[in-house]
């Protein structure tokens, strides 16, 4: 009797939780129809041989610019080291479901809050394992470099530096496409002091979350679980230093580097801090965000994108 009593409370907790992850999207967005096209062109190219090149090209002519001979083309059908990111992507990826139906959810939230924008054609590469440029995106297509996302521990990255690595990974997909949007989307700063810059940056993540609101928060900002609760621990601190220093309306050109550019840790020059995540900017800009948007859940993400920093930040009554 006991154990059956366990396994309805089990069963119990289950639909609770299923429930509760449910709610984490709004109902008029879940119902949102979107018609997703995902192009797998990296296995369509993988299975291609030279002879089948001009059906390719004919099949898939956004894949091929003028300025590129056919003739190259057809070398990188039989490259040796192409093949091998081919294979490698087909085993990391050999379904794309669970990717796509994420993509799909991020699309949805997209057409709510911005209904004017359309929705590309999704096309996924097997390519160089360049980390610069691991999502693309142009008018009516957005370009997904799969042998970016293969996992810290791949071979491909073996020289990457740890920060770079890491974030090779499949959970940094969605991020990744939220934020080619977010750079769309969010207006540029029209002030260079550091606290318009921090700000600019937390309303891109602050995009993202409203974008992607099932993507742990630690991935948004590219961080580890470790790297989170270390920014979430000692926010008031890394504050504190920001104002002591009188860094918030500075416009010297290296706080951008130090405090918001990519890197192994964040550098305040002190000994602590091979310790620190980095970019603990941003993670200050997207709190300043989260306090504004909490004051003013009236505001919506377009309202809130589009005001000023200065403004956010005087309103926000942010105090960490």
């Amino acid at each position: 009797m006991k154990k059956i009593s366990f396994v309805i409370l089990m069963l119990c907790l289950c639909v609770l939780n299923s429930c509760k992850n449910a709610d984490d999207i709004k109902p008029e967005i879940a119902h949102i129809d979107i018609q997703l096209n995902v192009v797998r062109f990296d296995s369509i190219f993988a299975a291609a041989t030279p002879k089948d090149f001009e059906s390719v090209k004919a099949n898939y002519p956004f894949m091929f610019q003028n300025n590129i001979p056919d003739s190259l083309w057809k070398l990188k059908m039989t490259d040796t080291l192409q093949k091998e990111i081919e294979k490698e992507v087909s085993q990391s990826f050999s379904d794309f479901s669970k990717q796509k139906a994420g993509i799909q959810l991020f699309f949805k939230h997209l057409k709510y809050y911005f209904p004017d924008e359309s929705i590309p054609k999704v096309v996924t590469l097997a390519e160089f394992v360049d980390y610069k440029t691991k999502v693309i995106l142009n008018d009516s297509l957005l370009f997904i470099s799969l042998d970016n996302y293969l996992g810290k521990e791949h071979k491909f990255y073996q020289g990457f530096q740890d920060y770079i690595a890491y974030l090779q990974a499949s959970h940094q997909i969605l991020p990744d496409i939220a934020e080619q949007y977010a750079k769309q989307l969010v207006p540029l700063s029209k002030d260079r002091d550091f606290l318009s810059q921090m700000v600019y940056e937390g309303k891109i993540l602050y995009f993202k979350k409203s974008m992607l609101p099932k993507v742990e928060a630690f991935h948004l900002i590219g961080y580890d679980k470790a790297q989170y609760e270390w920014a979430k621990t000692y926010e008031t601190l890394v504050w504190q230093y920001f104002v002591e220093r009188d860094l918030l309306y500075s416009t010297k050109s290296d706080l951008r580097r130090r405090f918001l550019k990519p890197g192994p840790f964040t550098k305040f020059y002190l000994k602590i801090d091979n310790e620190t995540p980095p970019r603990l900017g941003q993670y200050l800009g997207w709190q300043i965000v989260n306090a504004y948007a909490q004051r003013y859940p009236e505001k919506s993400l377009k309202e809130i994108i589009n005001t000023d920093e200065q403004i956010l930040f005087s309103q926000s009554n942010y105090k960490p």
